[in-house]
């Protein structure tokens, strides 16, 4: 079990008793583990590499590469507030002077924090101890880290500040975790109300309704044709499920490619795209993109490559587009208000606003003014759509119970008639 754990490292290293350079291969867990072991034996590592197998390597490329991403990204979404919590302790211990290196062990050491957590931290420590900045560190932990964070902390080392990095990136996560979370209990209850209302159809299917049709059919009279149907559909459920979630899958995926492909500018687009949900993810998205802006601004970074890495973080992909297309504006001497303001995919008050900030010179300042009103904002349409959803929910079970009722009562009145 110990040789499956282990890998195969490539080092050049330097005799320490007579100054020559050695090459060769050494296997061992980890490369602080390698580098120790030849210690020991005389040697000075000054390079040492992974040799990765092909097969790994093949497992990185190709069809796989965007499912790998999009798994990537959709964990580095779960991890957020876990992430901010990460940086927030990490920043305060070496705000303390407590070096880097310990500062990871002692994190590393809280049983208190998940399992999964726990072995990044050692797996940062680990680079950290052979060397490596902790820029570096975070990129190979793309599930955890992406290339915003690895930006604004590679900023902050070379600004040689990267407690503030560390504590604008825990605020940054703990600002976009809570939007999150609002959006998600939006949504909860809802569905508890909806897998409510298919439990009770679920229990009659298998229960009550099946003996009300037995009865009927020993009469050797039709059952009711809305009894046969829901009883047939709750206890298809369990067994088709897979296939009905694959279907829904399909449907939804089918229904954002047509959306996508509105005109933006069309009567159809203006609708799709003025919806509550709509407005809520345009706001989240404009406070996370300014919020975003401005960290990395504060942190030294231009603003051509600061639009560069906040695309490579958005998930959207026309969203993305635009970012990229923003930034070779910047390259070409535009204005990003400019390139902006001729998207629809944005507030056309986001531009406006991001005009000023760019007249006036300030527009670092200016793009966290816009986060802190746009995140209001959001925040005022999760509470305005949680407010309808509830009672939509409600009125969804009702006609779900009152469906179950009625199945339950035409069998009986017909067993009545029978009578």
């Amino acid at each position: 079990m110990v040789e499956q754990s282990q890998s195969v490292y490539r080092y050049q290293a330097v005799e320490i008793a007579t100054g020559r350079i050695r090459t060769g291969e050494h296997r061992g867990g980890s490369p602080y583990e390698v580098r120790s072991s030849l210690r020991r034996i005389g040697l000075e590592v000054q390079e040492l590499r992974a040799l990765e197998p092909p097969r790994a390597a093949e497992r990185r490329t190709g069809w796989t590469k965007p499912l790998i991403r999009l798994w990537q990204a959709r964990q580095c979404r779960t991890h957020r507030i876990q992430r901010a919590d990460v940086c927030d302790s990490l920043g305060t211990l070496i705000n303390a002077g407590v070096p880097l290196e310990q500062a990871l062990s002692s994190l590393a050491a809280s049983t208190a924090r998940p399992e999964t957590e726990r072995r990044m931290l050692r797996a940062l420590r680990d680079h950290i101890r052979e060397g490596h900045p902790l820029s570096d560190a975070c990129s190979t932990h793309p599930g955890w880290f992406d290339p915003f964070d690895v930006a604004m902390i590679r900023a902050g080392e070379q600004a040689g500040d990267v407690t503030s990095s560390l504590a604008s990136l825990s605020l940054f996560h703990q600002r976009a975790g809570a939007l999150g979370q609002k959006m998600f209990l939006a949504l909860i209850y809802p569905v508890i109300l909806l897998v409510a209302g298919l439990a009770v159809i679920e229990f009659m299917s298998f229960t009550t309704l099946p003996q009300l049709i037995a009865l009927i059919t020993q009469a050797r009279q039709s059952p009711p044709w809305l009894t046969v149907q829901l009883v047939a559909m709750g206890q298809a459920l369990p067994y088709w499920w897979p296939v009905i979630l694959g279907v829904l899958i399909a449907a939804w995926l089918a229904l954002r490619s047509l959306v996508a492909r509105v005109p933006l500018d069309s009567r159809l687009g203006t609708w799709i795209h003025a919806n509550p949900w709509a407005r809520l993810r345009k706001r989240t998205r404009v406070a996370n993109i300014a919020l975003a802006l401005a960290r990395l601004r504060k942190a030294g970074l231009p603003l051509t490559d600061a639009v560069l890495v906040v695309a490579d973080t958005v998930g959207d992909a026309p969203l993305r587009a635009l970012l990229r297309q923003a930034a070779d504006a910047l390259t070409r001497g535009e204005d990003l208000s400019q390139a902006i303001g001729r998207s629809p995919l944005l507030d056309p008050e986001f531009a406006q606003l991001l005009q000023l900030g760019e007249r006036s010179g300030e527009l670092t300042d200016m793009l966290e003014r816009i986060a802190e009103r746009y995140q209001r904002a959001a925040e005022r349409s999760s509470e305005r759509l949680a407010a309808v959803l509830g009672p939509l929910a409600i009125l969804v079970l009702a006609c779900l119970i009152a469906l179950v009722v009625i199945a339950s009562v035409l069998p009986l009145m017909q067993l009545g008639d029978l009578a």
